[in-house]
């Protein structure tokens, strides 16, 4: 069970105390090489008491929703790079020259089952990262939970609701992205934990649904995390084939909910808490935009389309042009949309499609065409309690994002009525199209494109990007799953490897 904290884009730093105090027991159970093995904690490590108070688990609350934020930015840019959305900013490089992120762009990612071997590669840093710090905020959310519960008895239900939201999110990411057999382990906030061996994909998507549907469950007083819980349980469950469940859920979440994870500029805190979309004084973004990457591939440049619009930054050391998405400065600072009604009317069409949900399929979604918008904003959004400087959180610090799609709010300029394509195979095209354009760089893409290989029996070399690639082995590999990392095995006696690399 592999919890250590490892980022892979940005310099070694320390966790933040508010983060940290959620984590206590956390980082007990990391690798065995990051454990002291003495039985004390780590140094500057606080004692797990300090969790134990109504403040200390609202603090463990808080944490779990700064490293949430950190991680599901990681698991955006995973998505997209695995997918067809993004590229390494190091497309172009001659053959054999390769990078964290070229490996997971270009599906070369064996499952290595020693972790030396592993870690000497560096090769997969990038997964390795994610897969770590999404257990680990998974985990957090779990001790939160206890705490609240235990230790402050006064809080609305709502909130614990909230964490068995993030929970549920989680085990969604890491079952988009990773091989069926992800284990998925508990430690509580007293520090017992339980080993798993590997969950098959469709189990993961299963807990996480029975996750959200505690949420929904004490989530009654806050209209926010309701749609949250609801929207998510309805993303699992249509990950599962279950059309008719998914939209009965999307169906009660109001056009203009929108549930948005919140970053800071890197004139705040350094660019600790910006998003993946930072742009250093270099000027070199961490991927570029793809247009019909791999013969497979959407054209999201070329298309013209306002949702995935595009500005050329600069080009690479290979002169290859870079492209980053309008949709997220280059500040960091834009809000990444974790669930929203957008969402929730995709889902409706989906199952509506499928016959399993009243309604026109093509109607829902020229409707949302002419509702949901792409809205410039510039407010100032107050920020509490998500950044700790010399230990000490910094409330209230305030500053400005820039645009965001809103339901119900006048309609996309650019976007005409869709057409019925006419054969069943073209519809499925036309829905995961939109879907992919909706839903742009928020993280759902990998999981749309295996559920166009599990759910619709669609070929892996028909969805994938597949042919050559300019660096790393030179062509595109069979792996468009993420492997666990070894670090797992040594870890983990329970766990022996993925159950399979497909959909």
């Amino acid at each position: 069970m592999t919890m250590c904290t490892f980022d892979w884009r940005r310099p070694a730093r320390t966790l933040g105390v508010v983060a940290l105090l959620a984590a206590v027991t956390t980082l007990a159970a990391c690798a065995p090489d990051r454990v002291l093995g003495n039985g004390q904690l780590p140094p500057n490590v606080p004692d797990p008491a300090a969790t134990r108070t109504p403040e200390g688990a609202l603090n463990a609350y808080r944490g779990t929703l700064v490293e949430l934020r950190r991680f599901v930015s990681d698991a955006v840019l995973t998505s997209g790079l695995v997918s067809d959305e993004l590229r390494s900013p190091f497309y172009g490089a001659p053959a054999g020259v390769t990078d964290p992120a070229m490996v997971v762009d270009s599906h070369n990612m064996p499952e290595y089952t020693d972790r030396d071997i592993e870690s000497s590669l560096g090769r997969p840093e990038l997964y390795r990262a994610v897969y770590s710090n999404l257990q680990e905020v998974r985990n957090q959310a779990g001790q939160s939970i206890g705490l609240l519960r235990d230790f402050s008895p006064n809080t609305s239900p709502a909130l614990i609701g909230h964490m068995y939201a993030v929970e549920g999110y989680v085990e969604i990411l890491l079952a988009d992205l990773y091989c069926s057999g992800i284990p998925l382990s508990t430690i509580d906030y007293n520090g017992d934990f339980t080993l798993e061996d590997g969950t098959p994909t469709l189990e993961v998507y299963a807990r996480a649904a029975a996750l959200l549907d505690s949420a929904i469950a004490l989530s009654a007083d806050s209209a926010r995390i309701l749609n949250l819980a609801r929207v998510g349980k309805a993303r699992a469950l249509l990950a599962r084939g279950e059309y008719a469940a998914a939209a009965a859920l999307a169906a009660q979440v109001p056009d203009g909910f929108s549930y948005q994870l919140i970053y800071a500029p890197a004139s705040v805190d350094g660019g600790i808490a910006t998003n993946f979309a930072y742009i250093p004084s270099t000027g070199q973004p961490s991927f570029t935009v793809s247009d019909t990457e791999g013969v497979n591939g959407l054209d999201y440049r070329s298309s013209g389309d306002p949702r995935t619009a595009t500005i050329k930054q600069t080009v690479n050391q290979y002169g290859e042009p870079m492209y980053v998405a309008k949709k997220y400065n280059n500040l960091g600072s834009s809000p990444i949309v974790l669930a929203d009604a957008i969402e929730a009317r995709l889902i409706e069409a989906e199952a509506q499609l499928n016959g399993a949900a009243a309604g026109d399929w093509l109607t829902t979604l020229n409707t949302l065409r002419t509702t949901g918008a792409f809205t410039g904003v510039d407010t100032v959004v107050a920020r509490v309690d998500t950044t700790v400087v010399g230990g000490t959180p910094q409330i209230d610090t305030t500053y400005r994002y820039d645009t965001l799609w809103v339901a119900g709010t006048g309609g996309v300029a650019g976007l005409g009525p869709l057409r019925d394509p006419g054969t069943p195979d073209a519809r499925v095209n036309l829905l995961f199209r939109e879907r992919a354009f909706w839903l742009f760089l928020t993280g759902h893409r990998q999981g749309d494109m295996r559920r166009l290989i599990r759910q619709y029996g669609r070929d892996p070399d028909t969805v994938y990007p597949v042919g050559g690639y300019r660096g790393g082995a030179g062509t595109y590999g069979p792996t468009f799953t993420l492997p666990i990392p070894a670090v797992e095995r040594a870890s983990n006696p329970k766990f022996t490897g993925c159950i399979n690399r497909g959909a």
